[in-house]
């Protein structure tokens, strides 16, 4: 199996040195491990028909990655985050990174066979997610290829399987593609989710963001829930828990400062939304940050 992700320098274009690169394909599939030194900016893009999930363990000081129907990912602390394309899924973006990152992927071939008729083609793409479960199969990939002692027969396919019906559990009951569903359209996604961007710190309504795109409050709701797969309010809390989590990384602001200039009311409300979105605190995660 060809390679499945082109990484070049922006804007020039030319390949870029990675401090560690190891490939291994088994029949119908094929994995890879990247790790890329630091300070460094490089665009990505999916290269080849396949579909494509990534593990990611990296913090870009700037950067996007985006794909047709979903919006784009800004989200700079990428630690143990997911990445899924289905085939023809058209995934790009850049990276500006500080320190040493390291991707894991893994290209599913859709013309494998498989017993549990699982079409992972119809998945819709979704960026930059955590799942444990996924993770943790992503991880048994990434010692197979860092570790020759892992890889016997049957492990390799075992786990693809596993990675199958991973995704599928996780894309269960959401929209299966974009253009299969009446969601808002990609532009739409991209002037509401700019809104937003640029109005973290106020208080923005619902009738502001159906406005922007012509629709009532309750089409706008389902239409963007559609094309996200969670509710504009859920977003919006999202986009402001990682706007706090740059300034906590940089540093000089208190968390109240924090949470007053992120559009939380105090610092009770961001620290409650903090660990739900995160997993932990505003304080504990800028002491990680350290």
């Amino acid at each position: 199996m060809p390679r499945h992700l082109e990484r070049t320098k922006r804007p020039a274009g030319g390949a870029i040195d990675v401090g560690e690169l190891k490939r291994k394909s088994w029949p119908g599939f094929a994995a890879e491990y990247v790790r890329i030194e630091g300070p460094l900016e490089y665009a990505f893009r999916a290269a080849q028909p396949f579909n494509h999930i990534c593990l990611m363990n990296l913090y870009r000081t700037d950067g996007e990655t985006s794909a047709v129907g979903v919006p784009c990912g800004h989200a700079k602390d990428l630690r143990n985050k997911l990445t899924y394309a289905p085939l023809d899924c058209e995934l790009e973006g850049w990276c500006r990174i500080e320190k040493s990152a390291v991707v894991t992927t893994v290209a599913l071939d859709p013309t494998r066979c498989d017993e549990a008729d699982i079409d992972l083609t119809r998945l819709p793409p979704r960026l930059e997610f955590e799942d444990q479960m996924l993770r943790w199969v992503m991880l048994r990939f990434q010692a197979l290829l860092t570790d020759p002692s892992y890889d016997i027969p049957g492990y390799a396919e075992t786990l693809s399987e596993v990675l199958t019906f991973d995704l599928h559990r996780i894309a269960s009951g959401a929209p299966r593609r974009a253009a299969e569903c009446s969601g808002l359209s990609a532009n739409q996604i991209r002037l509401v989710t700019e809104y937003m961007e640029s109005h973290l710190s106020e208080k923005t309504t619902i009738s502001e963001l159906a406005g922007l795109v012509d629709l009532t409050r309750f089409h706008f709701i389902r239409s963007f829930k559609q094309a996200a797969g969670i509710p504009p309010h859920q977003f919006m809390i999202r986009l402001r828990v990682d706007r706090a989590k740059e300034m906590l990384a940089e540093g000089g602001l208190s968390i109240a400062e924090v949470a007053s200039q992120t559009g939380f009311g105090s610092p009770i409300q961001l620290t409650r939304a903090f660990r739900r979105v995160v997993g932990t605190t505003p304080s504990a995660f800028r002491r990680d940050m350290i």
